[in-house]
């Protein structure tokens, strides 16, 4: 497994978009050599402005972590007529948090507030599904905010939330049968340092992997390879949101 941390200075200037953007987690395949799982970067927008984007070759997943949106979305390059989709960070509540824009879609995103946004990209071996938007499935027993594990092609999500972990509270962001594939895990924990670590529980691990448990900050990501267990571990009376993206 291999931790990259974020990068909070990192901005860059976007077409149409008057100032420089943050985007403070910008990890594609020059960092996880991943030959499927392209890349996953998270943006910082500030309200009221207009983002247009395209799928080009890939299939994309489009995740609010926080704030509310509007996202307009077309399998190809024209958006006239499309009706726009209100998208919320995730909760309890089930209401549209995240998307899915197949190969050669495009879309225009307009934050109602300041918002973070998070991009995953795998390469499709087809043409993909239509575009969709899917809604928070909050599960009191286990955690789970959001999955999303048959609709796209090949990339899959889940999202799970922990409160007020007890002491040693430990989840695992993938399940075994799922272990084959590349992964990428964002956390983000309340508070911000010393509330979780993470640790490679295959037994036995792979040569590259350090048996170790790995501190982790709030907003640290995991590249986890085929082969990786990764496994959680939270400090008493934590709070966190972990999401994973793989390739299926």
């Amino acid at each position: 497994m291999k931790l990259i941390k974020a990068d909070f200075d990192r901005r860059l200037s976007l077409a149409g978009v008057p100032e420089p953007v943050q985007r403070p987690v910008d990890i594609d395949r020059t960092q996880t050599g991943f030959a499927n799982l392209r890349s996953l970067r998270i943006y910082r927008f500030l309200a009221q402005s207009v983002i247009d984007g395209h799928a080009e070759e890939d299939e994309v997943l489009i995740v609010v972590l926080h704030g509310t949106v509007d996202l307009t979305m077309s399998e190809g390059d024209s958006l006239h007529g499309k009706h726009p989709f209100t998208l919320s960070a995730f909760g309890a509540e089930s209401h549209p948090c995240a998307a899915y824009l197949p190969p050669n879609g495009a879309y225009k995103l307009i934050p109602r507030t300041d918002a973070e946004i998070a991009y995953a990209r795998a390469t499709p071996s087809g043409r993909g599904s239509l575009p969709r938007v899917f809604k928070s499935e909050f599960r009191q027993n286990s955690g789970l905010l959001l999955e999303g594990m048959n609709y796209a092609e090949r990339l899959r999500i889940r999202v799970l939330q922990v409160t007020g972990a007890t002491k040693n509270r430990t989840l695992s962001p993938r399940k075994d049968a799922e272990a084959n594939s590349e992964a990428l895990i964002h956390v983000r924990t309340t508070p911000a340092a010393r509330a979780a670590m993470i640790r490679n529980a295959s037994i036995p691990p792979p040569e590259s992997s350090s048996p170790e448990p790995v501190a982790l900050e709030s907003w640290d990501t995991i590249a986890v390879a085929p082969g990786e267990r990764p496994m959680l571990q939270f400090a008493d009376g934590a709070t966190a949101i972990t999401l994973a993206v793989w390739v299926g």
